[in-house]
């Protein structure tokens, strides 16, 4: 909804707005947020590489603990597992302690933590059915996907209270609110999910539209369409997958066709089902935080500053602050992690050695060939794999010819967004309104409209 003035509120004091607040206030919101800018919002060109930091940060800790990162995934999905099984078979499952209760998620998730662990052991050790250890199967889980991720769980959760709770969403949410709004229907603060997911990685911006979400500025279904629409693998990821597949000397012109398609997508995608059907109610916990407190000729700089100040005086002191971010990524990292070979190693079964993919890819290749896509019948199988992994569609892809069909594919792999090795475990646990036929929906839905979008730009750029 759009700020109404507050007729009943005292009105500003007029001149310069930062003469309101002492040096700080508005340093207390100034400092954190740009340091948040800096780390998840800003690249910078270092050793003829160009990333954000926080991208920098999680290559060097996964550089420096690599010969350890293997044991260290396994690790994390079996000893978590195995206090989780004997805490909620236990007396301890009635324990307050916030800790202790990491270990009680229920009995269905207790059981993908255990089988995830079996899985990882099993992989780790090369025992059992080769299906499940093999190197395209629980292999990628264990070597490429696993120890890449842990860092991103660990610095999202812990920095990203530097990007939400010093009033940067704030202030930015209230300069663009009117556009975001008439645009996408969604409160403006949804821009920064938007920038941080882009540029940091999708499970960046699912964990900060959660916690968005818990701490009442998004309503479920405000959640459910910024977590599913915005949160996009980023520019580095998307760099990767596109080498993958050889058209890395296209990335300028792609990475604008798969923004062009994500946008429309978002504007797309929730106003059909499911996502037009989710209730606009917020989490009964801590009901509505957004303010509408605007008053009578206050103007929307001054708004937005005031908010941001008020904001950055009641967070938490930065012990309180990381104290809770390693909660977080303690709470994502033991139930991800299981839950992620589970589905990775039946996922990446069904496509290495059966041909379910094939089968269910079939209504795809008239589609792609409508769109005068070349090999259709190859690309379809590859595609569809995407929703186990995102990086299935350039690995089963690479052998295609056509530039046109591997442009589009791996620009699908992008805008899908719904993938079961890591974002859709991240948006079932995220509790906030999406159930697993509600994502198959959604991936089905975005294929389906990226598809066209990107066929006709990949004709126009490639073809």
């Amino acid at each position: 909804m759009q700020e109404q003035p507050d007729s009943g509120a005292v009105m500003r004091q007029p001149g310069n707005p930062l003469s309101q607040y002492s040096a700080t206030q508005l340093l207390r919101f100034l400092i954190p947020s740009l340091i948040g800018v800096l780390l998840f919002l800003v690249p910078f060109d270092i050793n003829g590489k160009s990333n954000i930091l926080i991208a920098y940060l999680i290559d060097y800790i996964n550089d420096v603990v690599k010969p350890m990162m293997v044991p260290v995934t396994v690790g994390v999905a079996t000893l978590p597992s195995l206090l989780t099984v004997i805490v909620s078979f236990s007396a301890l499952k009635k324990n307050p302690n916030r800790f202790v209760q990491l270990f009680n998620p229920g009995l269905g998730w207790t059981l993908v933590r255990a089988v995830g662990a079996v899985l990882m052991v099993m992989t780790y050790s090369k025992v059992g059915p080769e299906w499940i250890w093999h190197r395209n199967t629980g292999g990628v889980m264990l070597y490429d996907v696993g120890p890449v991720v842990l860092a991103i769980y660990l610095l999202s959760a812990v920095l990203l209270p530097l990007l939400t709770d010093y009033g940067l969403m704030e202030f930015v949410g209230t300069l663009v609110s009117r556009g975001f709004e008439k645009l996408f229907g969604l409160p403006g603060r949804a821009a920064v999910d938007c920038m941080a997911s882009w540029l940091a990685a999708s499970s960046v911006g699912i964990i900060l539209t959660t916690q968005q979400y818990r701490q009442g500025f998004y309503t479920s279904r405000e959640a459910c369409v910024i977590a599913t629409n915005f949160s996009i693998v980023s520019i580095a990821y998307s760099y990767l997958l596109l080498k993958l597949i050889g058209m890395e000397h296209v990335f300028v012109p792609w990475y604008l066709s798969v923004a062009v398609t994500g946008v429309l997508c978002a504007l797309i995608v929730p106003k059909l089902p499911p996502l037009r059907g989710k209730p606009n109610s917020y989490d009964p916990l801590v009901g509505k935080q957004l303010k509408t407190d605007r008053r009578e000729g206050e103007g929307l700089m001054a708004l937005g500053l005031r908010r941001a100040v008020e904001r950055a005086d009641t967070a938490p002191s930065p012990f309180a602050q990381l104290k809770h971010g390693l909660h977080v990524s303690m709470d994502i990292a033991i139930s991800v992690y299981p839950a992620m070979m589970v589905i990775g190693c039946l996922g990446l079964s069904l496509v290495e050695f059966t041909p379910l993919f094939k089968y269910l890819s079939m209504p795809l290749v008239p589609y792609m060939e409508l769109l005068q896509l070349p090999e259709a019948d190859k690309a379809a199988p590859a595609l569809l794999a995407g929703m186990v992994d995102s990086i299935m569609p350039s690995i089963l892809g690479a052998s295609i010819e056509s530039e046109v069909t591997r442009f589009v594919m791996v620009g699908v792999a992008v805008n899908q967004i719904i993938f079961f090795t890591e974002a859709a475990i991240l948006l079932l646990r995220a509790n906030i309104g999406l159930r697993l036929r509600d994502l198959l929906m959604i991936y089905v839905v975005r294929v389906l409209v990226s598809l066209p979008i990107l066929a006709l730009l990949a004709h126009l750029i490639v073809g």
